[in-house]
């Protein structure tokens, strides 16, 4: 799949492991959640910087058992009999012994995986890092899809290695704008769909390569046997938490639109205080987030997570069928709702626009206005030079003239929702297309999000 998928964007992360790679020796940190990347970036800079390099996938077993298959790989990959016939059983040995057979860089991939198994591997490392790495001409790499392993363990303040890291890059979906060469054949608002499913995430990104609308994407996606979206988020919940059962019950209640812990309790049984805690820890990991209005202090909390919210939405509510083989039927079902679940995703997407495109003028704030039952989708905002840009985004297409009326609707409605002193330096309407006359420059379309804002 590496193969046919073309590497995007991440010109940011390649800059940063050239600049450790110049620094060496080094120690840096590249995690995120399973799926976003991690592995192809560190495989593509490697190639891309020409270092002599070794690489090695952690694996969930024994600290020994790690050491052994390590050295083994190393000494393949360095050229070095000497390195798997010492086989090492502390890891500062076995990295100073690449570093003897010419190594520049060594990468321990999926290193929470071996962390968590054994968290002896911590203090070696930490060993490692204080008293030899200096005397080495190395970079080392370590990456992680556990993010709380790789907060608690690994970059925590209760962590063996806290603060020794030199670089750390936590990798974050790709832009709307980013994802285009991905999936060649679909067109922009099917583009926009599957982006609502699956985020900036590559893997799934490349899976959908040959989809050809977004029908292929919904069989691919939930559809089809063995589809991915189906186990994902047992994977994702049983990876990171202790208590999965419980997290899951929280996450199908936010998707029913009950965003309050007092909600959520009345619904789950829960104590409001410990439903709070489990809330905070999904926060922490990228799971779900806290949705409060410009100028706001109370808010919500939504899933924030690509797939969950896909899974939650669109496939719990057909697993049954799934599960029967009524997969016809659930197909219909799923394509029946998928307009209803864009929609409050193409909010999203016009915000990260339109902060993304005015960001180098001072606009640093981007959420929605609300007060009284008024609301306006989106805005960003110029807290300094108390500015506002608002918009309504509407996933459907749209005419110029019903785009007109939006458009003063909403100048009038900001007029009453924005704080005193404020001004409205811009006013835009974002609509899946625009039909029956020339589409004037306010209002961007779903061709328009996916080219990078100028």
């Amino acid at each position: 799949m590496h193969g046919s998928c073309p590497f995007v964007d991440r010109e940011r992360e390649l800059e940063a492991l050239d600049r450790a790679y110049r620094s060496r020796p080094a120690f840096i940190v590249v995690y995120g959640r399973r799926r976003i990347g991690k592995t192809r970036l560190v495989r593509e800079w490697l190639q891309r910087s020409g270092a002599r390099g070794a690489y090695y996938l952690a694996q969930i077993a024994g600290h020994q058992y790690n050491l052994r298959l390590m050295s083994e790989t190393l000494s393949r990959q360095l050229g070095d009999p000497l390195i798997a016939r010492l086989s090492p059983r502390r890891l500062g040995d076995l990295l100073l012994l690449a570093s003897r057979s010419g190594a520049e860089v060594v990468v321990i991939d999926e290193f929470t995986y071996w962390a968590r198994s054994d968290s002896i591997v911590l203090s070696e490392l930490q060993e490692f890092v204080d008293g030899e790495l200096a005397d080495t001409g190395l970079l080392l790499v370590i990456t992680g899809s556990l993010i709380g392993v790789m907060e608690s363990y690994v970059l925590g303040g209760a962590s063996p290695l806290y603060a020794r890291t030199n670089y750390r890059l936590r990798l974050a979906p790709l832009k709307p704008w980013e994802v285009s060469p991905l999936l060649p054949m679909l067109g922009p608002a099917d583009i926009v769909r599957t982006y609502a499913l699956v985020g900036g995430i590559p893997f799934y990104l490349c899976l959908l390569r040959g989809s050809k609308n977004i029908g292929d994407v919904v069989r691919t996606l939930i559809v089809a046997p063995g589809a991915p979206l189906r186990d994902e988020k047992d994977l994702l919940l049983r990876e990171e938490l202790r208590e999965p059962r419980v997290y899951s019950t929280i996450l199908s209640a936010l998707a029913r639109g009950l965003g309050r812990p007092s909600q959520i309790a009345q619904v789950t049984g829960l104590e409001e205080g410990h439903v709070r805690k489990y809330l905070h820890v999904m926060e922490s990991l990228g799971f779900v987030r806290r949705d409060v209005p410009l100028f706001k202090k109370k808010g919500r909390y939504i899933i924030a997570d690509p797939v969950l919210r896909a899974w939650y939405s669109l496939v719990e509510p057909v697993v049954d069928l799934l599960e029967l083989g009524r997969l016809d039927e659930a197909y219909r079902i799923v394509m029946g709702r998928l307009d209803g679940f864009v929609s409050p995703v193409w909010e999203d997407i016009a915000r990260s626009y339109l902060l993304a495109r005015h960001s180098s003028e001072g606009y640093t704030l981007t959420g929605r206005l609300e007060h009284k039952g008024e609301e306006i989708d989106v805005a960003v905002v110029d807290p300094d030079g108390r500015r506002a840009i608002i918009a309504e985004a509407k996933w459907s297409d749209i005419t110029p003239r019903s785009a007109r009326q939006v458009r003063e609707q909403a100048l009038l409605r900001a007029a009453r929702l924005l704080p005193k002193g404020y001004t409205v330096a811009g006013v835009y309407v974002f609509a899946r297309s625009v039909k029956g006359g020339e589409k004037p420059p306010w209002i961007f379309t779903a061709e328009d999000v996916l080219k990078p804002p100028e």
